[in-house]
């Protein structure tokens, strides 16, 4: 910087340099156009004056970028606009060649994406990936997409095998834990998955395992449950023997996928009655109490893929299914699509049953109103009261009213 004139490196300079070095990198580093230099004192405007070698009086100067450069090419002795900026300290940068690359870099996965399968879902796949950026600014988008690509091809072949994503990832891509639902690639192959469906990518957890199922995939066949008291089977499988073991020593049990895969007809015995409960705690207390003559199924909260297997199969032989859940807003919402899957009956649900069990000291139950389908004066007393109903609150009734019943 030292062996530039001061017509140069003149001090006064500095803003008019900067606004020189911000129009020259958005023209990518082409010595064209021009850029308007604001003047707030003689001394600058007697500096500027002596860069461009003409007169300025004014307070705002047009100072045109070919021009200069030529001046400085002639006379600087370092060279041209960029090497006198270079010089003076100030790095450029070829801003649309950045964003051009930038551009190509977000590209480039969808690209891999969109060429790995020829299928008419893909375009829907990718331009989904587009609008949600999940592969955008990660190093490892690349890699991710042509994973998911891999996986993808795999599974929508019209030839599907039962299989885990334990099993699948490990085949694959030699990464037992590569499509667990904390990974990124994850969510690409469940996008690419509901393209290929046809269907809105889901937002739930049961949605997405349902979405995996669809084509012949499940987290594995151990690890979601459903949990049972009482319940008997009108079989003499393997599993309904543990059931009925089970049942004759008033013991909950977990059943699994497994489970469900050996016995494909979940039939009950006889006259099984049903308590579909919403918490864990209900089955418990029906165990500590021995209530006689009723079997129950838990939901613990929204029902995963085991739960509604379970449950479907009940409802297909045309058994009694008894509902109770949470008097909260989600507990009223899996109320609803209980009484639309599988055709519960609310059992005591009421309004009158509410009021009666609820606290003025209770839990508010916030926004996210759902209208309970089945008594809308539920509905309006829960709004008016605004205060959660759990249902381990009024187990000890659940308990006496199934147990009072013939």
């Amino acid at each position: 910087m030292s062996t530039l004139p001061e017509w140069i490196a003149h001090p006064a300079l500095k803003p008019t340099w900067e606004r020189v070095a911000t129009r020259l990198e958005q023209a990518g580093l082409v010595p064209e156009g021009s850029v308007r230099v604001r003047l707030a004192s003689r001394e600058e405007r007697q500096a500027v004056g002596d860069l461009l070698g003409r007169t300025i009086t004014r307070e705002a100067v047009s100072v045109d970028l070919a021009a200069l450069d030529r001046r400085l090419r002639e006379r600087s002795g370092v060279g041209g606009l960029d090497a006198v900026l270079l010089r003076l300290g100030i790095s450029l940068e070829d801003r649309p060649a950045a964003r051009a690359a930038k551009t190509e870099s977000r590209q480039r996965p969808l690209s891999i994406a969109a060429a790995a399968i020829h299928a008419s879902w893909v375009p829907d796949w990718v331009a989904g990936l587009r609008r949600a950026g999940l592969l955008t600014n990660r190093d490892n988008a690349e890699s991710i997409a042509r994973n998911a690509a891999l996986v993808l091809d795999d599974l929508t072949r019209s030839e599907r095998r039962s299989q885990s994503r334990v099993e699948l990832g490990a085949r694959l891509l030699g990464d037992a834990h590569a499509l667990d639902r904390d990974r990124l690639l994850h969510q690409v192959v469940i996008r690419g998955l509901a393209a290929a469906a046809g269907v809105p990518v889901p937002t739930g957890g049961r949605s997405r395992e349902a979405l995996w199922a669809r084509f012949g995939v499940d987290p594995d066949l151990l690890s979601r449950t459903c949990l049972l008291w009482g319940l008997r089977l009108a079989s003499d499988s393997p599993v309904a023997a543990r059931l009925a073991a089970a049942a004759e020593a008033g013991d909950p049990v977990h059943v699994t996928e497994w489970d469900l895969r050996r016995t494909p007809r979940f039939i009950p015995a006889p006259d099984t009655r049903v308590l579909v409960c919403e918490n864990p705690r209900v089955i418990e207390g029906l165990a500590e109490n021995g209530v006689a003559g009723w079997a129950a199924v838990c939901t613990s909260g929204e029902p995963n893929l085991v739960v509604d297997k379970v449950l479907d199969q009940l409802a297909r032989s045309d058994v009694e299914l008894r509902y109770h859940g949470d008097f909260d807003w989600p507990g009223v919402a899996i109320a609803n699509r209980a009484i639309d899957r599988y055709g519960v009956v609310p059992w005591r649900m009421t309004v009158d049953d509410y009021t009666r069990a609820v606290r003025a000291d209770g839990l508010r139950l916030g926004e996210g109103v759902v209208e309970p389908v089945w008594d809308s004066e539920l509905g309006a007393a829960m709004r008016s009261r605004d205060r959660v109903v759990h249902e381990e609150s009024v187990l000890s009734e659940l308990v006496d009213a199934l147990a009072s019943e013939p």
